[in-house]
């Protein structure tokens, strides 16, 4: 079951509802025209705190769906391609795991090679490279193992088919693709999973190593979800598809969820143990190694339009937006794409 948050030319109101063939429904039509009821499907945040009953009741609303869509007239099914796919919840709260090992090695090597004359950074580097591929140590007894994150800027979340002004402050930057797993409650831990593209300036990345990943990862629609909640049922093994980043209509990276190196359960238990979880709350694993400009030191450039597609899970669509001044003096070389937005 594809689970979304959608938005129409008729009403700019969120409507939350499912995926049935081609069409956008939301639960407040299946509900009115079937005759089921149930409060848990008002919204995504009463759809996750009610689990697992509410996906029972949102799967015989699809099956009653399924068989009288031709039913539905104009005003209660919308073809995808005709409305916006917003973040497929409501988010209570966004973190963001390290935890694809071939990624941090690939990237922090490209971050090296600018940063390596540089006293401030490259030692930090260094450091950080050393910290990466070290073993860890076993945590104390009665403690889950502790998996690094960083915390992402809830004003900054969006959905499908978002254009992402282009930072004057960048000239890299990048699409980082991510599986991202979606929590529900005690009962039902997994309510699904959905794609992250944690857009990332990588020319400042270095800076930003101490005090926090501000202007790397904070700017203005930086965290992209979407296009669906995609329940655990209709995804099989999460951690074994295929990545596809295509831009401009042609592939560009390639990858798969199998390099994660650690499960939902394994996250849950350690955010758990240092708070009590929230339904809605989200939780990418980390970038899939290959597919990011990072990975190859071959960045897209502004105007690209984008599409990150995890297999079972969907295409997650995007434009960087060409800045509409000029671009501030980048720490790393300019690359000739981008020297008519420094002149």
């Amino acid at each position: 079951m594809k689970l979304i948050r959608f938005s129409t030319t008729d009403s700019p109101i969120p409507c939350f509802g499912i995926v049935l063939q081609d069409q956008a429904v939301s639960f407040a039509t299946l509900q009115r025209r079937s005759g089921k009821s149930s409060p848990h499907l008002a919204d995504s945040r009463s759809y996750l705190a009610n689990l697992p009953g509410s996906e029972r009741t949102a799967k015989e609303l699809l099956t009653w769906g399924e068989q009288h869509l031709g039913e539905l007239g104009g005003g209660e099914k919308y073809p995808l391609t005709a409305v916006h796919l917003l973040e497929p919840v409501e988010v209570a709260a966004l973190f963001d795991f390290g935890l694809t090992p071939r990624h941090l090695k690939n990237s922090g090597e490209t971050i090296g090679k600018y940063e390596k004359d540089n006293p401030q950074t490259a030692p930090l580097l260094q450091a950080f490279a050393k910290a990466v591929m070290a073993p860890k140590p076993k945590p104390p007894a009665g403690q889950p193992e502790p998996l690094s994150y960083y915390k992402g800027n809830m004003n900054t979340i969006v959905g499908d088919g978002e254009t992402v002004p282009w930072p004057a402050y960048t000239s890299r930057l990048d699409v980082e693709p991510e599986l991202a797993v979606v929590y529900g409650n005690p009962k039902q831990p997994v309510a699904g999973f959905c794609i992250f593209n944690d857009v990332s300036a990588r020319d400042v990345q270095a800076t930003e190593f101490v005090g926090g990943f501000c202007l790397t990862k904070d700017m203005a629609k930086g965290n992209q979800l979407g296009p669906y909640l995609v329940t655990p049922d209709e995804v099989g093994d999460p951690y074994n598809l295929k990545v596809t980043v295509v831009v401009n209509g042609k592939v560009k990276y390639q990858g798969s969820t199998s390099e994660i190196s650690h499960k939902a359960e394994d996250v849950f238990a350690w955010l758990g143990f240092i708070a009590p979880l929230k339904s809605g709350t989200v939780a990418g694993f980390g970038t899939i190694p290959d597919c990011t400009g990072c990975d190859h030191d071959d960045f897209v450039d502004p105007g690209a339009e984008i599409q990150i597609t995890i297999e079972r899970i969907g295409t997650l669509r995007c434009r960087f937006a060409e800045p509409t001044s000029k671009l501030l003096a980048s720490r790393w070389p300019v690359r000739p794409s981008l020297q008519k937005y420094h002149g």
